[in-house]
């Protein structure tokens, strides 16, 4: 009576409880019950004693949750400590299980280790140039602001124009859009030093650039207001060059330097030193070695702009906004401007951006191959451990606990992976760093960070975690009593696994066979770029480019003594064949802004302006180069009122019949004003930017200026081995104060300008390589498998006198199979894929049929190598032995 009065009290204690809820309880009612008999047993009534033994045992609600967490931290640690003990096992038991399949292992985890290594490699450099290219605050919000004109850009490469300070000054006072612009100006000029002058980089900004970049200086201050309203020659070091060239002195505060330019010399005292960490938005260029206040009341300075967006504003918005205050900005005529504004993510203006996308979508495919590799050899390893995991289940294993275990052997193995993948990617990445072009410079910025590295991780527990789980499906799938009964691996053979398995290597074939189109694609476009006629020739071939300082070289007549003085000592050099003068030299382009005409065509917008290529040459330059005159003469009147011109063979036949483009006058107009000039002659094309750059678009070569103010030397010569020596040292003897002149071989500049696409054609080749070697190893293990799964059956066959020619062909013809059938799956994939790289493409199509019919044909000859060990095997089997054997 007295324990139903017990159990009445607890009517409201949950239906549903864990074991150690149940515990507490019962604790609480014996407890009770026990005491309550005591009192009975002293004379009380049993409705009395049990109202005692619960006054003296205190407030029942607090002291059940005291027990109750009480038992539940016991039950936590009890958990946890059996939880670590079996998390212990289970990670004994898998490294000696893995150990004593030392070769399955160390395919396994290199299987991983070059795909997670190739992807970091890459996703490392997508991290530093594409993701997070400036270390800025609020980095989503940060644009660069440049001004592209109106009529667009036809120029074939990223050329823009940077504001003038009336605009940037209207930009910065009237922007609602912008949370901050700010503008600065990076050129090059001369630290004056003991010895010769060095070369170091300048960038003039305003105070509030370090509060935009989240930095403050070193030591020292900033500039002030009153420095930069008065013109002060004051300057702060970077942390680079103070700690180089200084030796990180304290003392440096209030010193003087000089610094030379195209003006002159001049002296300027260092009020500060800033950070390393401060740097401007380009990528991968020059750290800043000198900073100076920035002049913005100089109406003819161009300024680079970067800016931090509101939050929630678009680019859209704050292009509508920048354009409307450039028309208000008192320096086009009103209504009449012929630029736009251009605003773009910093990650916009990496050159290569298109290709390293493409490598990334290739090193994407490369990891899936690898994934679908060792999904295949799990599955293959789960099927030879049947008998095993039957037996186990047999003595009392649940499915659990070998789900369990199976998930922690390929956490191992996927960490192993991971690991060596992140030391591949490191040493790849800087292989990448070392191997780069040097039209690449943006790759010295690459680096191993922080999102990468999760990027890892996450990757090796997705794959721990699928691969645990396909070994857990399978095994899950087998009966025990069938795999008990087996006698032999041979009879254990499911054809739903061996189906499954076929699809892996299927689906591998397919990702290589579109890598292998891509990787053919670019192939043949580096071949086509190396072969492509250039219209003239580089060998023997040389630019000289000389920095004349306006402060000594005031005087255009004084310029002009000056090449006229080296171009007569060159003239005069040995094996010296030609040489003539000409405002730019290969590789490099000059444009003249404003809108085209043809004279006796419809005008266009007199507002409009566009980029119209310009070199100013002498008579010899055609000759020297190696360009062929194909209709007129030569210049034979170089004043500005002749207003002579030739053009570009393929602008001429864009406008005019053969014969024809003689006698037509044409100009770029600014604003409606230009000097009209006459065509007197037609050049052959020439691609002096570099192979594939031909184009209907105008190449105005006019006549050089005696007094230019800017001027390249083209030097032709045969067997001069170190042409650039002979004019350091005709220059030093000139004028021994000038910095020494830039000498580059024409040869060295076309192949710069191809090295970008070769160097990704390689990259993609090297992606495509291995990951046709790891579907060459998903082939040769689902073949070398099933040949061992048929050991008794070929064996039979050949008792019967099947030929070996026969038992061999069956095999190869699997084989070959499966790499047609992926093949067909990566070449629809290739169909779409290809139209992705078009833009890379030159001289071949994106679906260049002799591209696509190599892909297939090489996929099936690796196929084909693949089944030779299988096949040997096969050809190989003892009938008889087969037969007993089971």
């Amino acid at each position: 009576m007295i324990r139903s009065g017990v159990r009445r009290a607890f009517r409201l204690a949950l239906r549903r409880r864990d074991r150690w809820e149940r515990e507490v309880e019962d604790e609480i009612k014996l407890h009770l019950s026990l005491r309550a008999e005591q009192l009975v047993a002293q004379g009380a009534t049993p409705e009395e004693a049990f109202r005692e033994a619960a006054r003296r045992f205190g407030p029942l609600t607090e002291s059940r949750a005291r027990l109750l967490e009480a038992a539940r931290h016991r039950e936590l640690r009890m958990h946890r400590t059996e939880y670590v003990a079996d998390l212990r096992q289970d990670i004994s038991f898998a490294v000696r299980t893995l150990g004593r399949q030392k070769g399955w292992t160390a395919i396994t985890i290199l299987t991983l280790a070059l795909g997670i290594g190739a992807t970091t490699a890459v996703f490392s450099v997508v991290s530093s140039l594409l993701l997070h290219p400036i270390p800025y605050p609020d980095a989503d919000r940060v644009v660069i602001v440049e001004q592209q004109p109106n009529q667009g850009n036809n120029t074939g490469i990223r050329v823009s124009i940077t504001p003038a300070s009336p605009i940037v000054n209207a930009w910065r006072t009237g922007s609602h859009i912008f949370e901050s612009l700010e503008p600065y100006r990076a050129r090059g000029m001369l630290l004056r030093t003991t010895g010769d002058p060095a070369p170091v980089r300048v960038t003039s900004i305003l105070p509030s650039f370090l509060t935009f970049a989240n930095e403050r200086p070193l030591i020292g201050r900033i500039f002030s207001a009153g420095e930069i309203e008065n013109k002060a020659p004051v300057a702060l070091l970077s942390e680079g060059i103070w700690r180089e060239r200084f030796g990180a002195d304290d003392k440096v505060l209030g010193r003087s330097i000089t610094i030379g330019g195209q003006i002159g010399d001049s002296a300027y005292t260092i009020i500060g030193v800033l950070p390393a960490s401060l740097q401007t938005p380009g990528v991968g260029r020059d750290r800043t070695d000198i900073w100076f206040p920035l002049d913005l009341t100089n109406r003819n300075l161009g300024l680079s702009i970067v800016g931090r967006l509101r939050p929630h504003m678009t680019i859209s918005a704050a292009t509508r906004e920048l354009d409307a205050l450039a028309l208000r900005a008192d320096v086009y005529p009103p209504g009449k401007a012929p630029f736009v504004t251009m605003v773009r993510r910093p990650a916009e203006l990496i050159d290569f951006r298109d290709s390293l996308i493409m490598l990334t979508a290739a090193v994407a495919l490369v990891l899936l191959v690898a994934c679908a590799n060792v999904a295949h050899l799990m599955m293959v390893r789960t099927a030879t451990r049947r008998r095993e995991l039957a037996v186990r289940v047999a003595l009392g294993a649940g499915r659990t606990r070998l789900f369990r275990q199976l998930i922690t052997e390929s956490f191992i193995l996927a960490f192993a992976g991971a690991g060596g993948g992140i030391l591949l990617g490191w040493l790849g990445l800087k292989a990448l760093v070392a191997l780069r072009p040097a039209s690449m410079t943006e790759l010295t910025a690459a680096h191993l960070d922080l999102t990468t590295l999760g990027v890892t991780i996450a990757a090796s527990v997705l794959s721990g975690i699928l691969f645990g789980v396909i070994g857990a499906f399978e095994s899950s799938k087998q009966s025990t009593h069938e795999a008990l009964k087996a006698g032999s691996l041979a009879t254990s053979h499911a054809r739903g696994h061996d189906r499954l398995r076929s699809l892996l290597v299927v689906s591998e074939m397919a990702l290589s066979a579109t890598l292998i189109v891509g990787a053919t694609l670019l192939i043949r476009t580096v071949v086509n770029l190396q072969r492509t006629d250039l219209g003239f020739e580089p060998k023997g071939l040389y630019a000289v480019n000389v920095s004349l300082p306006n402060a000594r070289y005031r005087t255009p007549a004084s310029r002009a003594a000056f090449f006229n003085e080296i171009a007569a000592r060159l003239r005069a050099t040995p094996s010296v064949r030609g040489l003539a003068f000409s405002l730019v030299p290969p590789g490099a382009r000059s444009f003249s802004i404003g809108t085209f005409e043809i004279d006796g065509e419809a005008a266009a917008n007199a507002a409009g302006a566009s980029f119209t290529d310009v070199n100013d040459v002498d008579n010899d330059f055609f000759k020297t180069m190696g360009i062929r005159l194909v209709e007129g003469t030569l210049f034979t009147d170089t004043t500005e009122a002749a207003g002579q011109v030739i053009v570009n063979a393929a602008f001429a036949r864009a406008h005019w019949l053969p014969g024809r483009a003689l006698g037509h006058r044409v100009r770029v107009a600014y604003q409606g004003q230009g000097h009209w000039r006459t065509i007197v002659g037609v050049a052959a094309d020439a691609s002096t930017t570099g192979p594939g750059t031909h184009s209907t678009a105008p190449l105005l070569y006019g006549p050089k200026s005696e007094y230019s103010l800017q001027e390249s030397i083209m030097v032709r010569t045969a067997g001069v081995k170190d042409l650039a020596g002979v004019v350091r040292a005709l220059v030093k003897t000139i004028d021994p104060q000038l910095s020494p002149p830039h000498v580059e071989s024409a040869e060295a500049i076309v192949a710069r300008t191809i090295s970008g696409p070769r160097f990704t054609m390689l990259l993609l080749t090297a992606f495509t390589f291995l990951a046709l070697v790891l579907a060459a190893v998903g082939l040769y293990g689902v073949m070398a498998y099933s040949v061992t799964q048929q050991t008794r059956e070929i064996g039979i066959r050949i008792a019967l006198g099947a030929t070996r020619r026969t038992i061999a062909k069956a095999v190869v013809l699997r084989g070959v199979l499966l790499a047609i059938t992926g093949a067909g799956v990566g070449l629809a994939g290739a169909f779409w894929g290809s139209r992705l790289i078009a833009k890379m493409l030159y001289g071949v199509a994106p679906l260049d049929p002799i591209s696509f019919a190599a892909g297939a044909l090489l996929l099936i000859l690796t196929a084909t190598a693949a089944c030779v060990v299988p096949t040997r095997r096969a050809l190989a089997i003892d009938p008889i032995r087969a037969i007993r054997a089971d």
